[in-house]
């Protein structure tokens, strides 16, 4: 069966830090919806009401419940203030809610104000008239509307929320407690304050620097409150989706920045609200304070977080020369027509760098490419950490970078069924030319489907195989051909008792033999060892040698039909059910290979894949690698000559640019395993790896881990060489 699907992905021209216009590329057919590893939305999990300035009200009635008074309630909102008095008789002028301008004593006035309800306990209505008292006054002598000829107005958000409808027979309690309180105006250093008050602080009462600039009074320092915890609005979460965000911040020119990128928090003030934030897209960015950003998006106050994202993404870049500084250019490739964004770090020689991608491209799916612009080779990974979808499937994997796009690509593993999600993703960076993508689907029992996907220049494209007719529960595996250079990977995230999820590139070229260093099928591990033969018309014999720690050896045999996959059990196998074990795979005829492994690694459940080694080499590299807080990395060598002992240097560069080696010795026909944490100055680090060896040997890192609270790990096959040139087809931001 052959069926075209067509994947709707925007042509994008280049775009270096900030400045361009995006171009939108059409082409005709335009059909499916492209298949999103999870959902584009942004959470901002905040606290209070109000501007937060001065006294929190709802803190005022808390700890008027409480039992304490207008006496220690005051000077605990209002810092180093005093107490004065004035003629609760004088006559003031007031703005009414009905536009006319009428007389009232002090008094009147204060018993007809709406800010607090009747209800209230008296020790609190006690300090709001105060307060009201107070901030009457100080309109009053800053003659804040003496120029339009009145006194103050009844407006809440303005001066006070007065109401001259009111009969204050019928608010017995506030009366009482304006009488009570007869002329008692809050002061500091004998002047008559600013009372500022608000609904409810949210736990931290604000500077004035933090919601509207400048430096406001010495009596408005934010103080902690408890007493407000339980109050409606201390706390408040919104939802946005990823297209509601941008068009807010797109309807006032003051936040406008066309496609959004990213939002990043630049500072947060004395109370811990955000007083700058970024707004990232595609016309560059704008630096915003917190109260604007809240205002234009609708938060109510500017005391809130952004929720973390439940996929995280870093791009680790490793530079191995000794004495040339590698400057290097990293550029984020997205779907939908958005422009590419691209940045220039410089990476120290022997040292790594990493990035957090989240800073830049945020709720997005991305695709990355990586460029020594001076010519220094480098080497590149890329790292994730999920909670797919929020359903609890936590974990987190790595994949190298490949050094160039090809017209062909072979994965072996990929399932649909039970708990298994999996995801086909592929990167066209060519920057003026689709590419016409024909994938063949193959189970155990032969080819199951064809389809022909389009993806748009400088683009990357997501396909949902479960959504491939013929593959919503199956073991599968797959053949890439394409009309233009591309990059392809395969994304599997699964559930169960070891949820997490596992990520490889494709395999660029088929072989005849196949090395896996890693391997365990002890405690609570099992290991898999996937078989692809895309050969339409010859089966596949292939001898697996299973090498243990001793120097001794298991084979076995298993023909795998053509066009079809073949899997290995190995924990199923006699004398391999709990043991450290490398492989090697020889085939009559070339074939693609990878192991899988799934896991409770001290309580980190997860799974890791890779694809197998086909070259042996006397070197080999790795960008990322991270021991302490709860990382564990391991690295496994695997020697599978018959005599010869590979004598192996492992050299680690640190991030600050230092450098740690260590000597050890692989003998013929077996495997060593290294926790790298339990070696001198590595407790606590990150690095990338570097390794030589007498010999040609494979070489591969294990990492397992709880980061954030997602618990799994990761496995990544060693890399041959460095590249000036580097590319990554899967990367996610979102939800």
């Amino acid at each position: 069966m052959h069926r075209i699907r067509w994947l709707k992905i925007g042509y994008a021209c280049a775009m270096i830090i900030a400045l361009v216009a995006i171009t939108i590329f059409s082409f005709s057919p335009q059909v499916a919806e492209r298949a999103e590893a999870a959902g584009g939305y942004i959470i901002f999990n905040g606290h209070g009401r109000g501007h937060g300035v001065g006294m929190c009200m709802a803190g005022v009635y808390f700890r008027a419940l409480r039992g304490e008074t207008w006496r220690t309630i005051i000077p605990y909102y209002y810092r180093g203030v005093g107490f004065g008095s004035v003629d609760d008789n004088r006559p003031i002028r007031v703005l009414c809610r009905d536009g006319v301008i009428r007389v009232y004593t002090l008094r009147e006035y204060l018993y007809r104000q709406m800010e607090e309800p009747d209800s209230w306990p008296l020790e609190g209505l006690k300090v709001l008239a105060i307060a009201m008292r107070t901030y009457a006054i100080s309109v009053i002598n800053r003659g804040k509307h003496a120029a339009q000829g009145f006194d103050i107005c009844s407006s809440g958000s303005c001066c006070q929320a007065f109401d001259e409808r009111i009969n204050p027979a019928t608010r017995p309690n506030t009366v009482a407690a304006v009488n009570s309180t007869a002329g008692i105006v809050i002061t500091y250093q004998g002047s008559v304050i600013v009372a500022a008050y608000h609904g409810c602080c949210g736990g931290h009462t604000a500077g004035a620097e933090e919601v509207w600039g400048g430096s406001g009074y010495p009596y408005w320092t934010p103080v902690p409150d408890d007493a407000c915890a339980s109050a409606s609005g201390h706390d408040w979460q919104v939802i946005l989706s990823w297209s509601d965000l941008e068009a807010r911040l797109n309807a006032s020119g003051d936040t406008a920045v066309g496609s959004l990128y990213s939002l990043t928090i630049l500072s947060l003030g004395r109370s811990g609200r955000v007083t700058k934030i970024r707004i990232s897209g595609s016309r560059g960015y704008k630096d915003v304070s917190g109260s604007l950003f809240a205002d234009r998006v609708g938060l109510p106050t500017n005391f809130f977080s952004i929720d973390d994202q439940h996929f995280e993404e870093y791009i680790c870049l490793q530079n191995p020369s000794d004495t040339q500084q590698a400057d290097c250019r990293v550029t984020f490739m997205l779907p939908a027509g958005e422009a590419p964004l691209s940045f220039d770090y410089a990476v120290a020689p022997h040292s790594r760098l990493t990035i957090y991608v989240n800073d830049f491209v945020m709720s997005r799916e991305v695709s990355t490419k990586v460029e020594s612009l001076n010519g220094v080779p480098i080497v590149a990974e890329r790292a994730m950490y999920f909670n797919y979808q929020g359903r609890g499937k936590k974990g987190g994997h790595a994949a190298s970078g490949v050094p160039q796009a090809r017209t062909n690509w072979y994965l072996a593993e990929g399932y649909t069924g039970g708990d298994f999600d999996s995801y086909l993703v592929m990167q066209n960076p060519d920057p003026s030319q689709a590419a016409q993508v024909t994938v063949s689907y193959y189970s155990r029992q032969g080819i199951v489907e064809e389809e022909v996907y389009s993806v748009a220049p400088q683009s990357r494209a997501t396909v949902g195989v479960d959504a491939v007719p013929g593959l919503s529960n199956s073991e599968f595996s797959a053949s890439i051909s394409s009309t233009r250079p591309v990059v392809a990977e395969r994304v599997v995230y699964f559930g169960g008792a070891r949820a997490g999820g596992t990520s490889a590139p494709g395999i660029g070229e088929l072989n005849n033999e196949w090395y896996f260093a890693e391997g365990f099928t002890g405690a609570q591990f099992d290991t898999y060892v996937v078989i692809a033969n895309p050969d339409p018309v010859n089966k596949a014999t292939v001898q697996a040698v299973f090498m243990l720690p001793g120097g001794t050896t298991k084979n076995h045999v298993v023909e795998v039909p053509p066009q079809s996959r073949g899997t290995i059990c190995v924990d199923a196998l006699p004398g391999l059910s709990s043991t450290d074990v490398s492989t090697y795979l020889h085939s009559d005829i070339p074939i693609a290979a990878e192991r899988a492994m799934y896991f409770n690694y001290r309580g980190m459940a997860g799974g890791h894949d890779s694809a197998g080694i086909s070259t042996l080499s006397s070197e080999w590299y790795f960008a990322e690698g991270c021991t302490g807080s709860n990382f564990d990395t391991w690295m496994c060598f695997q020697n599978p000559g018959e005599e010869q002992a590979a004598q192996v240097t492992v050299t680690f560069m640190l991030d600050n640019g230092s450098k740690i080696t260590r000597q050890l010795t692989v003998n013929p026909k077996s495997r060593f395993s290294l926790l790298v944490n339990a070696e001198p100055g590595m407790a606590a680090a990150s690095f990338s790896i570097k390794v030589n060896s007498s010999i040609p040997i494979a070489a591969e890192r294990s990492m397992y881990f709880n980061y954030r609270g997602r618990d799994g790990g990761s496995n990544q096959s060693g890399i041959l060489a460095p590249a000036t040139t580097w590319y990554f087809a899967e990367g996610y931001t979102g939800q």
